[in-house]
């Protein structure tokens, strides 16, 4: 029997001019989706914002409740910050709005509310108090395109309205 002895080919691997080929068509999809990503990127980080606010807010009420006090949110609307504070002056957490990126900062429509205090039933009162009964608050970002409204009822309820 005869071996067969394996022949290595000198043309293997990829050629300069395939390389160049894949790289530029590589390059020209990053060119299409690049702008779109970058359009996209302040409204997602606005909405993470609004879900955070939400989830702080939340956060507020349940300390409360399970601390048997009040728990109030104090909005800084010039500061662009917001915190989370017990009535013995401890500050559970802080919040800045900077911190997002994409100039995310709150509206003064002139009924936001500055401080949503839950009581140790879960029961939201506002200062100022609103016409409505109901506390909102308001982000934007820098392209102010779009703008959440997080409203709070007087029985405690948290939502962000589409």
């Amino acid at each position: 029997m005869k071996k067969r002895s394996r022949v290595i080919s000198d043309k293997s691997g990829f050629t300069l001019v395939e390389l160049m080929v894949v790289i530029s068509i590589l390059a020209i999809l990053a060119l299409i989706t690049v702008p779109s990503y970058m359009s996209w990127m302040p409204s997602y980080r606005l909405k993470g914002a609004a879900r955070d606010m939400i989830s702080n807010l939340q956060l507020a009420k349940l300390e409360a409740i399970k601390r048997n006090t009040t728990c109030t949110v104090n909005i800084d609307v010039g500061g662009n910050a917001y915190n989370l504070q017990l009535p013995d002056s401890t500050i559970i957490k802080t919040v800045s709005l900077g911190d997002y990126g994409s100039g995310i900062t709150f509206t003064n429509t002139g009924n936001i509310s500055n401080a949503i205090t839950f009581s140790s039933r879960g029961i939201a009162t506002f200062d100022p108090v609103p016409s409505d009964t109901m506390g909102k608050i308001f982000i934007t970002n820098n392209k102010q395109s779009v703008t959440h409204k997080i409203q709070i009822t007087s029985i405690g309820t948290i939502t962000l309205p589409r």
